[in-house]
């Protein structure tokens, strides 16, 4: 799948865990994400259950890309997702920012692509929108980005 102008998403470098409750059916309701990889193999690893990962985050790096889905009452649902730029000076900041917004597109596809049983199961699903938190102390860096809705990553 070629996704924008950035990466192309491989479903063969893609390693799904699904973690007890959770399964590929469901449910929607508290279901995380958590998107990992390995410079050195170029695999990702994607975990999905009711709980991140985070014994499979790196923290020296904090290069994973964490999502959720809210359902809001009244209000149709909404996946969003966390990038953490941190850094406290400008250029650092500005160098992870740049790094994570030319894999975004990337990640997302491949949360989605794993997920697929989900949006089957689900299909109002597909047209949830889809927004990333950039969390940092630079002001600029700082902030949700409108990514499109799930049907634009499904191939």
């Amino acid at each position: 799948m070629k996704v924008g102008d950035n990466m192309e998403f491989t479903p063969d470098k893609l390693e799904i865990t699904l973690i007890d409750p959770v399964t590929e059916n469901g449910p929607v309701e508290g279901r995380k994400y958590t998107l990992t990889h390995s410079d050195e193999t170029g695999m990702l690893f994607l975990d999905i259950g009711n709980v991140y990962n985070y014994s499979a985050i790196d923290q020296d790096l904090r290069d994973e890309v964490l999502g959720r889905w809210l359902l809001p009452d009244n209000a149709p649902p909404m996946l969003i997702f966390y990038a953490y730029v941190g850094c406290e000076d400008f250029e650092s900041a500005a160098k992870r920012y740049k790094i994570f917004k030319s894999h975004m597109e990337m990640a997302l596809a491949a949360i989605i692509y794993g997920d697929s049983v989900l949006f089957n199961n689900f299909p109002e699903l597909v047209n949830a929108p889809i927004y990333v938190k950039f969390d940092s102390t630079v002001p600029n860096f700082n902030n949700y980005e409108y990514y499109g809705n799930v049907e634009y990553f499904i191939s």
